[in-house]
């Protein structure tokens, strides 16, 4: 039985280092691309998206978000979602009288994660309720300006 043990760890070993280099290799590999897709021009080109109860997103931020409201048990409740450039124009105009945008308060149409179908805006009361924000960060989403526009959060990186 002694003699067994070595082999047997060897292999175990063997496998441990297989898994790490592997699993090396493909953060190398996909770490720094984005995980959604970007047209060349959200304006002109759609990205893909899907809908489910009034929420539009990218596939993998609409995975993301899902799991975000499993963890916060549905308690998280979108405003808006995907809106096209000029449906962004307009949120502008609204929010700061500038239909192109104003720094720190709307992105410009076009440069907004919500073209890209990778940002939501969510109700005070879902950022008052408890674990909200910590379900949204433990699923990829980030609060980007937690001050100017708290109910704003992106998927794939602060935006």
């Amino acid at each position: 039985m002694s003699a067994w043990r070595p082999r047997y760890l060897r292999r175990i070993l063997a496998l441990a280092l297989a898994a790490a280099v592997g699993t090396i290799a493909l953060v190398l590999v996909f770490g720094s691309h984005s995980l959604i897709v970007h047209p060349d021009d959200p304006c002109t080109e759609r990205p893909p998206l899907v809908t489910r109860e009034g929420v539009t997103l990218q596939p993998v931020a609409m995975r993301a978000f899902r799991r975000a409201q499993r963890r916060a048990h549905g308690a998280i409740s979108v405003v808006q979602s995907y809106r096209s450039c000029a449906q962004q124009a307009e949120a502008c105009r609204s929010i700061c009288g500038n239909a192109e945008g104003c720094p720190g308060r709307c992105a410009k149409p076009g440069t907004s994660y919500h073209q890209l179908g990778a940002a939501i805006d969510i109700t005070q009361e879902s950022l008052d309720t408890s674990g909200v924000i910590l379900a949204l960060r433990q699923a990829g989403w980030c609060q980007s300006e937690p001050k100017n526009d708290p109910g704003h959060f992106s998927f794939d990186g602060c935006h």
